[in-house]
């Protein structure tokens, strides 16, 4: 296994080339990793200069302007252009990159100043948000609040896109628990110590944990509004409510014990049930979702349903933030997300869609004028207003970073309908998947695959037993066969389809 640094100025062309060569290298061998230094340009010199003693790298002088990189075990590779020419073409087979005075890598390097500029200003503020959802997820792991999955993981390359998909077995009884405590709309109760902090303009959201993360410190932005505190008084007092008829008396709490938040109560949004218009995302929402990803960094993901059955847990129908890096190979790899180099590319291209995605979307780039929270939340939502432009329906899953925000219209089908057997039996994948990463239950085979056929009828992913066997509208056995549901085995293995799975055709 081979690890590189590479450290630069975060507004140098330079190191902008270099870091995009490591993307590269890391999307085709993902046993590689890289660890990216990026610096301030008034804290490079006395950084490289600690480096360079360290390591005796003795041939730099003080006013080495970078990027430098070397190995985890202290072996020298050289400058930018060494790097991307002895280790990205030469040793892993890597097409030569755009030069340097490519406009890609300016724009790169901007971003990157922006970023660190940003984070600079925070750790000035004291803790930083960052700092708070990692003491806040320690101290929940400690306590065992946190209620977590194993994966398998593995890796696809999809038409140029890299795609992840993690299983689980635990996966489709999760959703069956779930499905069953909160379909009618119940609020959830979690306990308080999941809860981090307040964020957004004057206090308008709380960050929560998310208590069964798909990934690490997996983040929650619940409007405050839509949240209570429950305190074991109140708790004591609908306990003997219930057992009033048994003339059971309710224990005295002493008064500073009864007075302590025992959970905290979060009620589902209003989305699936009320007006668009009054419970849609609003600018408040991408102020805190901001804070957040300029902050902790991260995709930022809300699913946004009308009718159809509920299959969610409550904190999920909130804008979810799942803090980079969203991959396999963790914090060691430059890839921040799967389909991180494919998004840029088409950015870069001035196109709004993904060849990958076999599906309806919209791609949007965030462009704010400037680098602050106020600026970011106004671009995002003139981006998602943007996205939604072009669609007709009510419902939509979208996904969005500091960079750019992508929108995928759903079908979610009537409860009544047989349609409506496949959306319990595989609900929509976590909208994460629209940047690259899909979570799934693990499928089985069934028939007619388990007579030795390969997938469904018509390269279908989802059938049902009327259609695989020819079974007729009107005979006997149609109504009970149009409602059994045949999901292809291969559907873990096409994931660029398996992703768009319910959305509207």
């Amino acid at each position: 296994m081979s690890s590189f640094v590479i450290a630069g100025k975060a507004d140098d062309p330079s190191y902008a080339r270099a870091e995009y060569a490591a993307k590269q290298v890391q999307a085709i061998v993902p046993n590689v990793f890289f660890r990216l230094e990026m610096k301030h340009p008034d804290h490079w010199k006395e950084f490289i200069n600690s480096i360079c003693k360290l390591y005796d790298f003795s041939s730099y002088s003080d006013d080495f302007g970078g990027p430098l990189v070397w190995t985890l075990e202290g072996d020298l590779v050289g400058g930018s252009a060494d790097f991307v020419h002895n280790v990205c073409i030469h040793r892993f087979g890597m097409k030569d990159p755009p030069a340097v005075t490519d406009p890609l890598f300016k724009q790169i390097a901007s971003d990157n100043l922006k970023q660190v500029k940003l984070q600079l200003q925070r750790e000035q503020s004291g803790p930083s948000l960052a700092e708070r959802c990692d003491t806040a997820n320690a101290k929940a792991k400690v306590s065992n609040l946190l209620s977590s999955m194993s994966f398998d993981k593995r890796q696809l390359i999809h038409q140029g896109g890299t795609f992840e998909v993690w299983t689980s077995d635990q996966l489709a009884e999760r959703q069956d628990e779930v499905r069953g405590a909160y379909a009618d709309g119940q609020a959830a109760r979690l306990e308080p110590g999941l809860r981090v902090c307040k964020v957004g303009q004057e206090d308008s959201h709380i960050i929560v944990l998310h208590p069964m993360p798909l990934v690490e410190k997996q983040l929650v932005l619940v409007p405050l509004r839509q949240t209570a505190d429950i305190t074991f008084k109140q708790l004591a007092e609908e306990e003997a409510a219930k057992q009033a008829e048994d003339a059971v008396v309710a224990p005295e709490l002493p008064e500073d014990e009864a007075a302590k938040v025992a959970k905290l109560e979060i009620h589902p949004h209003k989305f699936r049930t009320g007006p668009i218009r009054d419970e849609d995302l609003s600018h408040l929402d991408f102020v805190a979702a901001m804070d957040i990803l300029l902050n902790v960094g991260g995709v930022a993901t809300w699913t946004g349903l009308k009718g159809s059955s509920e299959y969610r847990h409550p904190v999920e129908t909130y804008i979810q933030v799942l803090p980079f890096p969203l991959n396999s190979a963790g914090a060691d790899s430059p890839l921040q997300y799967p389909l991180e180099l494919y998004i840029e590319r088409v950015l870069h291209e001035g196109k709004t869609k993904l060849p990958v995605f076999p599906f309806q979307h919209y791609l949007v780039p965030v462009s704010p004028e400037k680098p602050d929270l106020q600026d970011y939340a106004k671009a995002v939502t003139t981006a998602y207003e943007k996205a939604k432009a072009h669609f007709d329906g009510s419902s939509w899953a979208i996904a969005f970073t500091t960079s750019w925000l992508l929108i995928m219209p759903m079908q979610p089908p009537d409860v009544d309908s047989p349609h409506h057997e496949a959306w319990l039996k595989l609900p929509p994948p976590h909208p994460c998947s629209l940047c690259g990463l899909l979570i799934s239950m693990k499928v089985p085979s069934g028939f007619p695959e388990t007579a030795g056929v390969m997938g469904l009828s018509n390269g279908k992913l989802v059938s049902t037993r009327a259609e695989e066997e020819g079974i007729p509208e009107g005979s006997p056995e149609f109504d009970v066969a149009i409602r059994d549901v045949r999901i292809c085995s291969q559907l873990l293995d096409r994931p660029a389809e398996a992703v768009g799975i319910w959305a509207k055709p």
